[in-house]
């Protein structure tokens, strides 16, 4: 197989990851284990890419004091970075809280709010096969549309793109029929069940998948332990869920998984082959703390 390059664009994310074994308790201590890591969603995914020898190119935005310490985070994991720096914000930050199937998050997308995709070079972009993008990049920005600018621009380059929907909580905030128009060039959705259902107005999985497919050429609706939907020119397929060795914190999971479909598809794997192997990298991601390999 060919070693794809691929170039993800979005938020970069210092986090904080509190697993408890216990409900939370108010106004006193609970017990926890606390691990603090870099992540964010397209930065997980990129380095989860790298992870299964695909070349990737990471664009993002942090804090003009954290480019050196990110930067060499990045290249460590064999991703190269092109990293803006905000002068003003701090690098975004995430405290998560765990507690067994449940996960509550605090998030402050800092200097993610600064990110310009037209300071990505066409020289990137037109070196590559697929242009990743999570709505979380779009969620609260001054210039939300130049993202479906990007979108355009990796198009006229001849890119596959992938998006993946991130937030159904933003999704609500943003209005979900404008992120359907700025993410409509794109060549792959994914989604969980509940973003699903509000993209598409309905309570019904496999109805919003169809209606779904009517607006993108292939979609991909996730459903935990129930496995994910897939659907593209070649049908329609269920593909099951792989139980993780051990169930530990579901942090990177939804990101182990789009880097499975993307390097899947981007070595001409089918949308059915490369969601059955994403299935196994996400129960990956699962049996360990933190959202990254």
């Amino acid at each position: 197989m060919t070693t794809p390059r691929i170039v993800v664009a979005g938020d970069v994310i210092d986090d904080v990851i509190a697993v408890i074994d216990q409900p939370l308790r108010a106004n006193t201590d609970t017990p926890s284990r606390i691990k603090r890591t870099l992540g964010g969603s397209a930065a997980n995914t990129a380095v989860w890419l790298a992870h299964q020898g695909c070349t990737v190119d990471f664009f993002g935005s942090v804090g003009s004091r954290d480019v050196a310490r990110c930067s060499e985070e990045f290249s460590l994991a064999s991703v190269t970075p092109h990293l803006m720096a905000d002068p003003e914000r701090e690098t975004g930050s995430l405290v998560s809280i765990v507690h067994g199937d449940d996960r509550s998050m605090l998030s402050d997308r800092g200097a993610n709010l600064a990110l310009d995709p037209s300071a990505l070079s066409d020289a990137v972009v037109a070196n590559a096969s697929w242009l990743h993008l999570t709505g979380y990049s779009f969620f609260h920005h001054k210039r939300p549309e130049s993202f479906a600018t990007l979108i355009q621009r990796a198009r006229s380059h001849g890119l596959e793109v992938m998006v993946d929907s991130s937030s159904a909580g933003f999704l609500l905030d943003l209005g979900p029929t404008q992120f359907l128009r700025w993410v409509s060039e794109a060549t792959l959705l994914r989604c969980n069940e509940e973003e699903a259902h509000l993209l598409a107005d309905s309570t019904d999985t496999e109805a919003a998948l169809a209606r779904l497919r009517n607006s993108f050429p292939r979609v991909i609706i996730t459903a935990g332990d129930e496995g994910s939907l897939v659907s593209d020119a070649q049908g329609t397929h269920r593909i099951t869920a792989v139980a993780p060795e051990q169930d530990v914190d579901p942090t990177g999971a939804g990101d182990a998984f789009n880097a499975g479909v993307l390097a899947g598809l981007a070595r001409g794997l089918s949308l059915e082959e490369s969601a059955t192997q994403a299935a196994k990298l996400a129960a990956v991601a699962v049996s360990q703390l933190g959202g990254r390999p």
